[in-house]
């Protein structure tokens, strides 16, 4: 086998040991806070031993505590760097050992979004159940939130008497609506009454204070969703028209049981929705409206009811913060269907396309079979999944291969091409499952991973481009990955925690974010669709999400990059973002995974598992440990990573994606699993 040499994180220094290959390398510490302070201790060499994963030896190293609150790894979009102050503070007198912050908070976080830290301490043993929480300084709309009981402001104080689990943390909260990018200060403290029994007296102890700058980021990403189907995909009216859709996507109508997007905490990134693809059945009942791409679909109907291309033009135009495009689901019997997203469906429109004339969508393009007509197995068997795919680009569209693994098998790819531009890898229907995770990374056993520590797995598909993952590592480059709910009815509501209808799904569940400096749907460059094709994009349900970056050499790039990249230069990858309540389990694992990018690896590495305290999380005193992705929180956490020529490969590229997964929920196994978000890649190239 042969070396594998990669930085993991978490405040050690590893010597990765694969393929008998030792290479001692710097790691990040993103988990900080020694005794006495929340400051990091940066001397003091340890020495531990490091199993590291399938064929692989146990190696020494050594290790050393390096600080990564380095201000110049939070840039602005050009790369400029933020000149938040990355201090925290530690008590007014020296605490006791077992006293202090056991968390650090996410120093960066996007605007127009939600930030929520959860500051948990080490209270140590003496402590009573009196404690008191101050809100040093913060500020306008941000508030410390304590016990459920009050939400303290900037300058404000609570003494707390009832014990519980608010005796030892807190939470601050912001909400980021209206806030733009700079840096933002916050500061907290809290102080335990100690009594240590009989003869002590009791008294107050030290002032633990955390002060730190917040990085507030430009925020560009765009939530939409793009199989999205009206009451002319061959269900009853009750299921809803564009007008119908428009209005949950702006909050104006909730579901059926009274939810909408506009809780940025929980229910969405930006608390609505930007834009949809209307993604009818080509195949339907109706043909007028899903063979033809027709303006109105009916004579008769209205806008209130019609789903056609001027009636989504019109609601476009008169609102221009939601983009509303129609595409439609070529839907054959049992060897796939596929989404079609049409690339500028309105050439050289202000709002869709402003000044943009290339790459036009030809909705009524006759390949022989009538204006706007794919010719599908259910019609005539001998029309093959190479010339509907064919038509979808010659009519200008992309092709997007839709739950290619099902529960229904009569929906199923049956990979007899691969002349697509993108694959679904989180469909609607049954939540999050198992057909999800081989359509994006071919199945990989992630439980397994978390459980075992493991630094490596391999991919199980095969052959291997049988996912997106796959996809990548033949060479196809950018690849879309999308999620699309699949909902039928604008207002469905699917069941919480037990297993569902797999047909049914809520709209939305999940979301496809798109990162777009411009929103338009395209400009040729970094609207929408753009953003779609150059697979910038994180699938995600609810407020869960994860930013994935890379810094070098002080340039930062995004997902769907590429980085020329010369073996051995040290990378700082930044995982940051959020999750959402959680329906299941107590907390969610952030994991980075990288592959190369050559077809005949199967090997997948572990740059960083957030459960994985043995190899890159240092451990802190107390009843909580930082690896943990908490309920209702933000998360940041910086990764260090070193590549060397072999593991780039014959192809000479690596790919480096990241994802939250539930953590060892046995429901994740059988479907229904919620609360995800993946990630597209970032692509190193040697030079």
């Amino acid at each position: 086998m042969a070396c594998r040499a990669w930085q993991g994180l978490g405040g050690i220094g590893v010597a990765v040991a694969l393929g008998g290959c030792s290479v001692p390398v710097p790691l990040v510490d993103e988990a900080t806070g020694t005794s006495g302070s929340s400051t990091v201790d940066d001397g003091g060499t340890t020495t531990s031993s490091v199993g590291s994963g399938p064929d692989s030896t146990t190696t020494g190293l050594e290790t050393t505590g390096l600080d990564t609150t380095e201000s110049g790894t939070t840039g602005t979009d050009d790369g400029a760097p933020l000149p938040c102050d990355p201090t925290t503070t530690g008590a007014e007198i020296p605490p006791p050992e077992d006293h202090g912050f056991a968390t650090e908070p996410p120093r960066m976080a996007l605007a127009d979004a939600f930030y929520g830290y959860e500051a948990r301490t080490r209270i140590g043993d003496c402590s009573t159940d009196r404690v008191r929480w101050t809100f040093v300084a913060g500020p306008p709309g941000s508030s410390l939130e304590v016990g459920g009981a009050r939400a303290l402001s900037p300058g404000e104080s609570l003494q707390w008497e009832d014990g519980g689990s608010a005796r030892e943390r807190a939470k601050l909260v912001w909400d980021l609506a209206g806030v733009g990018s700079g840096c933002h200060s916050l500061e907290l403290s809290w102080q335990a009454w100690l009594d240590c029994g009989l003869g002590d007296d009791g008294a107050w102890g030290p002032v633990i204070s955390q002060a730190w700058e917040l990085a507030v980021r430009d925020n560009h990403w765009w939530s939409g969703d793009l199989h999205v189907h009206t009451r002319h995909s061959e269900r009853g009216d009750e299921a809803g028209g564009v007008q119908a859709y428009y209005e949950r996507m702006i909050n104006v109508r909730s579901d059926d049981a009274g939810h909408d997007f506009s809780d940025r905490r929980l229910d969405s990134l930006r608390g609505r929705l930007h834009w949809l693809v209307f993604s009818d059945h080509t195949n339907n009942e109706l043909e007028e409206c899903g063979r033809h791409f027709s303006s109105w679909c009916a004579a008769a109907e209205g806008p209130e009811v019609a789903t056609g291309r001027d009636v989504v033009r019109a609601i476009t135009e008169a609102d221009p913060s939601a983009l509303l495009v129609v595409g439609s689901e070529i839907s054959n019997q049992f060897d796939g269907h596929f989404g079609f997203l049409p690339r500028n469906p309105v050439p050289g429109h202000p709002v869709y396309a402003p000044g943009y004339m290339a790459d036009p969508t030809d909705y009524d393009h006759d390949a022989g079979f009538g204006p706007g007509i794919f010719r599908e197995r259910w019609v005539d068997p001998t029309a093959t999944n190479a010339e509907e795919l064919a038509l979808a680009h010659a009519m200008g569209g992309l092709a997007i291969v839709n739950h290619e693994s099902a529960i229904a098998p009569w929906v199923e790819y049956d990979w007899s091409s691969l002349d697509f531009d993108g694959l679904e890898v989180w469909n609607g229907g049954n939540r999050h499952d198992q057909d999800d995770d081989s359509a994006y990374h071919g199945g990989l056993d992630l439980n397994a991973v978390v459980a075992g520590d493991l630094l490596t797995t391999e991919l199980p598909e095969q052959p291997l481009e049988r996912s997106w993952v796959g996809m990548l590592k033949h060479g196809r480059w950018p690849m879309m990955l999308v999620g699309g709910s699949d909902v039928h009815d604008h207002t469905e509501v699917v069941c919480g925690s037990f297993p569902c209808d797999p047909t049914n799904a809520e709209l939305a569940s999940p979301t496809t974010t798109v990162w777009a400096p411009s929103f338009v749907w395209t400009n040729g460059a970094d609207g929408v669709l753009d953003g779609l094709a150059a697979a910038r994009v994180v699938v995600h349900d609810r407020s869960t999400f994860i930013d994935l970056r890379v810094t070098i050499d002080g340039q930062e790039y995004l997902l769907g990059d590429t980085i020329d990249y010369v073996p051995g230069q040290t990378l700082m990858l930044r995982a940051f973002g959020r999750v959402s309540d959680y329906i299941d389990g107590d907390n969610r694992v952030l994991l980075v995974l990288g592959t190369s990018g050559d077809a005949a690896d199967p090997v997948v590495d572990v740059l960083y598992s957030s459960e994985d305290a043995t190899h890159f999380v240092q451990p802190l005193v107390g009843s909580d440990e930082m690896q943990r992705i908490r309920p209702d929180s933000n998360f940041d956490r910086s990764i260090m990573v070193s590549l060397d020529a072999s593991r780039l490969g014959a192809s000479g590229t690596y790919l480096v994606w990241a994802q939250l997964m539930p953590w060892h929920n046995p429901l994740y196994a059988f479907g229904n699993g919620r609360d995800h978000a993946l990630t597209g890649a970032i692509r190193l190239r040697a030079q």
